[in-house]
């Protein structure tokens, strides 16, 4: 497995929809899911700064690529958890500060809730309440 340390890394995409199944909160659409480039554990922080999403690793990210190409943000198994108001394509997610929200990143489930406190408004103006 290869250690790899990603600071900083500038999000540009994160193409999300909404959707319960299971009773467990899911956020999936066709062009927003893991890569098939590699396996990761790890969590990044996802927060707003002026000029847009940011990204940063909180601690080292271990990486284990499967096909050629660079490390990704979307690698299958990481952590993303959010920090403060994050606003991405029409979806507020407002995280506690003590209690931040987590989403992990699976090839199977799609992008879906882990843990922390928080809210998530969508285009359509729904909130949802986590936990």
């Amino acid at each position: 497995m290869k250690k790899i340390i990603l600071f900083g890394l500038f999000v540009t995409t994160l193409a999300i929809i909404s959707s319960c199944s299971s009773g467990a909160f899911t956020i999936e659409d066709e062009n927003f899911h893991a890569t098939d480039v590699c396996d990761a554990e790890g969590t990044y922080e996802i927060f707003m700064e002026i000029g847009g999403i940011r990204a940063k690793a909180q601690v080292d990210i271990q990486v284990h690529m499967l096909l050629d190409g660079i490390p990704s943000l979307w690698c299958h198994g990481l952590i993303h958890q959010f920090v403060g108001t994050v606003n991405i394509f029409g979806y507020t997610f407002e995280s506690d500060e003590n209690e931040p929200m987590q989403f992990k990143v699976d090839r199977k489930k799609g992008y879906y809730y882990v843990a922390g406190r928080g809210t998530i408004t969508d285009p359509e103006g729904r909130v949802t309440v986590l936990p």
